[in-house]
């Protein structure tokens, strides 16, 4: 098969109801079965471009939209993340699609909970990815390791602190990540950054991705929707769900859990941490999951 180059494509943008933007940009096939991808906290619709060749090559039109903050869409203070949808349900009837399929890292993992939740008779199939854990839940706090619940009582109590630490974080990662000697075995600097095995471009747009981050104004949006009600009943989903989490991954215990509460849902592990969601393996078995919806 001929080289698959990866993109970025011009960002589209809608004016919703309210007067408000949403901006997205498509990866893979135009007219391809249509897939929504929700980008982590304080990333951009960019993020999508790393599943751009296994998109085409599976047919799939991968619509990455930026949530509210990012890359000209505007915010809207005081929703929850359930209410995403209502923006999603314009945009889908703008683009006469009536059935999708979602997929979503991190905060995007959260996002596509909801979207699986509350548009349950469009969606045909979601993937969440490392998705975020509701920490106002007593079974979510039971479950989860220590350093989670270091990080989610940042996100709530000091969310300028956490926003304040990931200003060039990306930057200071990667000078440590080349900066370190070459290992034979395991290091805890895989579990950081694009993962061992990664093809060198997508680990290179991986790196693009992490070092452009949404802004401040996006992230502060992003922790008070993860840190307060989602506005859903996350252990009643009706949609199928296939949850996918890195090994090593904090938020995987309760992920665990959500695949075990609800109806039609399945638990996948992938190698490394949260952000080996890039990983080649990684990558093809969620995109075989996701053209498997439209099949059956």
């Amino acid at each position: 098969m001929d080289r698959i180059d990866l993109i970025d494509p011009p960002m589209q943008s809608l004016e919703l109801a309210d007067g408000r933007q949403l901006t997205w940009q498509e990866f893979g096939v135009p007219g391809g079965r249509p897939v929504l991808y929700f980008h982590g906290g304080g990333s951009v619709s960019l993020e999508a471009g790393l599943y751009h060749r296994e998109a085409v090559q599976r047919n799939i039109r991968l619509i990455a939209t930026n949530r509210p903050g990012a890359r000209g869409s505007t915010l809207c203070p005081g929703r929850p993340v359930a209410a995403y949808s209502n923006d999603l349900n314009e945009l889908l009837d703008s683009l006469k699609i009536d059935q999708f399929a979602c997929i979503g890292e991190s905060n995007g993992g959260m996002v596509t909970l909801a979207v699986a939740a509350t548009m349950a008779p469009r969606v045909i199939g979601a993937v969440p990815v490392n998705p975020t854990v509701p920490w106002f839940d007593p079974l979510a706090r039971s479950v989860s390791p220590r350093l989670a619940a270091i990080g989610y009582r940042l996100m709530k109590y000091f969310p300028r602190l956490v926003v304040k630490a990931a200003e060039g974080s990306a930057v200071r990662l990667r000078r440590k990540r080349d900066a370190a000697p070459p290992s034979d075995g395991f290091s805890p600097l895989d579990l950081l950054g694009p993962p061992p095995g990664i093809e060198e471009d997508v680990g290179e747009y991986q790196w693009r991705v992490m070092e452009q981050p949404a802004g401040k104004q996006a992230l502060l949006a992003e922790l008070k929707w993860a840190a307060s009600d989602w506005g859903f009943d996350f252990f009643n989903i009706p949609t199928r769900l296939d949850f996918y989490c890195g090994a090593f991954d904090t938020q995987a215990p309760f992920a665990l859990v959500l695949a075990d509460r609800n109806p039609d849902a399945r638990f996948h592990y992938f190698s490394y941490g949260h952000l080996a969601y890039s990983h080649p393996d990684a990558r093809r078995r969620m995109m075989d999951r996701i053209a498997g919806y439209f099949d059956r």
